[in-house]
């Protein structure tokens, strides 16, 4: 976190000045960035020297945002199998870290993100708290993975943020988590929708009415207007919803207005159809995006496998009065929950650990037992007896010792009776809503 102090100032005065740009103020600033981003990977990344001299494309004198389609398509299975290709010569001098990440496709990724793109990620992430009601030094409630080996919760004094673990996620933990939170009495809440709905209705069950905050943020999976209405009803606060990626390659969040905003100012981005053209006139499409920072390895013209609504013409405005473009709806992946035999509900948070499969092209989680899980995994040829040994470790960090696990190399993955191939699929005829 320290290494960013030095990006920190600038990036914030970015996106405070930026909400206040008009349109065309905006995209002269997207053509700058994307110049020198094209340039740059001209010039030091190797996979984008082959590409651009393969398809003639000289970046010296590449123009911005109507050159763009231009470049092909950029995929995830591309940059599994041409990381290193994808790296920057001279990446050590913008302070990298690796990030790995399977989202919600149950596909193993690994990326390096510079300091600059980290530091005008949580700048930007910053912001889009602030429409939520987030102020800095603001007690915060945070449900997410942490793996806390001294109870269920923690209080982090320095960024004042009460964690409560979800690898511990069950009735009895958050009674005591609800208890936490009563003393701790946070003003912003954020976590997975699915994840703070039960842990809502958990603490209601226990006879610990929840105090509301001014604001929560949900993301990492798909918030429906059921969920949306049930946390509002369960919190007594408005919820706002976020989007964004490990890879830094694409934001999105709600404004106070509760419009979804691209936020253009941290990213370029896209909106294409099933045979990868660009759809001028808005409507239902993937998600398309070019991080602007991540000198250290550029992702341009990234495919997010996530599936987004925009609105044409008029409609895509908001009165808000900002100049990001307007996502209706973002439609992303739906997945099952895991119940495990000591009561706990993993979701969303499972497939990271898939995030360090190495020879793993895409994997998914079934459950067909109370007790029992198998793993399909589609790998190629660098997948070894040690990777599935990692595997099976890194599921058993949030599994626990109780579940059997299995795993199946196949040449698919199960769908479900629709067609739809989700990363955890749940055969035990549970439900929660």
């Amino acid at each position: 976190m320290f290494d960013l102090l030095p990006v920190l100032p600038g990036a914030f005065r970015l996106y405070r000045a930026a909400q206040s740009w008009d349109r065309p103020r905006l995209e002269a600033y997207q053509d700058d960035m994307l110049r020198r981003l094209v340039r740059h990977a001209g010039r030091k990344v190797p996979y984008y020297r082959e590409l651009f001299a393969r398809i003639g494309l000289d970046p010296e004198s590449f123009r911005g945002r109507a050159d763009m389609p231009r470049l092909p398509l950029l995929d995830k299975d591309t940059v599994r199998t041409r990381a290193k290709d994808l790296i920057a010569e001279d990446a050590a001098r913008y302070g990298v870290v690796w990030e790995s990440t399977s989202g919600s496709t149950g596909t193993p990724l690994h990326v390096i993100v510079d300091r600059g793109a980290r530091g005008h990620k949580l700048a930007a992430l910053i912001q889009c708290y602030r429409w939520a009601g987030y102020r800095l030094g603001m007690k915060t409630f945070s449900l997410q993975s942490y793996y806390l080996k001294d109870g269920p919760c923690q209080v982090v004094p320095l960024s004042r943020v009460l964690r409560y673990d979800s690898v511990q996620f069950k009735p009895e933990t958050a009674a005591e988590a609800a208890r936490a939170l009563r003393r701790y009495r946070p003003r912003f809440v954020m976590g997975f929708p699915f994840d703070l709905l039960m842990f809502a209705r958990w603490a209601a069950q226990a006879g610990l009415p929840l105090p509301a905050p001014v604001g929560i943020v949900t993301y990492g999976e798909t918030l429906s207007d059921h969920k949306r209405h049930a946390l509002q009803e369960a919190w007594g606060a408005p919820v706002f919803n976020y989007y964004s990626q490990h890879e830094c390659a694409s934001m999105i969040a709600e404004c106070p207005g509760h419009s979804l905003h691209t936020i253009d100012s941290f990213a370029y981005h896209e909106l294409v159809d099933a045979s990868g053209a660009v759809m001028e006139g808005g409507g239902r499409g993937e998600l398309v995006g070019t991080g602007l920072y991540n000198y250290a390895m550029p992702l341009i013209r990234y495919r997010s496998r996530d599936d987004v609504v925009v609105d044409p013409g008029p409609a895509s405005r908001c009165s808000c009065g900002r100049p990001y473009g307007v996502v209706r709806e973002i439609l992303g992946k739906q997945c099952d929950y895991l119940e495990t035999p000591d009561g706990r509900l993993l979701g969303a948070v499972m497939s990271h650990s898939i995030d360090r499969g190495r020879g793993v092209v895409t994997s998914q989680c079934v459950q067909d037992a109370v007790d029992h899980l198998y793993v399909n995994l589609v790998v190629d040829a660098s997948f070894t007896g040690e990777s599935q040994q990692a595997l099976e470790r890194d599921l058993r960090k949030r599994l626990g010792g109780e579940m059997r696990v299995d795993f199946r190399l196949v040449t698919e993955l199960e769908k479900r009776p629709g067609g739809k191939t989700p990363f955890i699929l749940s055969k035990i005829g549970r439900e929660y809503r």
